[in-house]
C-alpha cells in the first residue's frame, strides 16, 4: 500500500488500527481504522470485508426501507 498523505503512513508501516463503531444484530460489526479511517465489516464468521462507497450507500438504502417497511405495517384493504 502506497500512502497518498500522512494519515495514512502508520497504516502503511505498522498496520491498521481497528476500533468497533458499530454491532449489529446478526452478530457483525463495524470496525473503522483510528488512523486512516477505513472501514471494514466482519461477516459472522469473523472475516472481514471492505466496505466500499457503493456498497454502503445501498446498506444504508436498504436500512431505510426496512425500518419504512416496519413503521408502515402492511395493512389490509377492503
Amino acid at each position: 500500500m502506497k500512502p497518498t498523505n500522512p494519515k495514512t503512513l502508520p497504516c502503511a508501516i505498522f498496520g491498521h488500527n481497528f476500533e468497533r463503531s458499530k454491532t449489529y444484530m446478526d452478530h457483525t460489526s463495524e470496525l473503522i481504522c483510528r488512523h486512516c479511517e477505513a472501514v471494514v465489516v466482519t461477516d459472522s464468521h469473523g472475516n472481514f470485508e471492505n466496505r466500499t462507497v457503493a456498497n454502503s450507500q445501498i446498506a444504508d438504502t436498504l436500512q431505510q426501507l426496512y425500518r419504512l417497511t416496519r413503521q408502515f405495517p402492511n395493512k389490509n384493504v377492503y
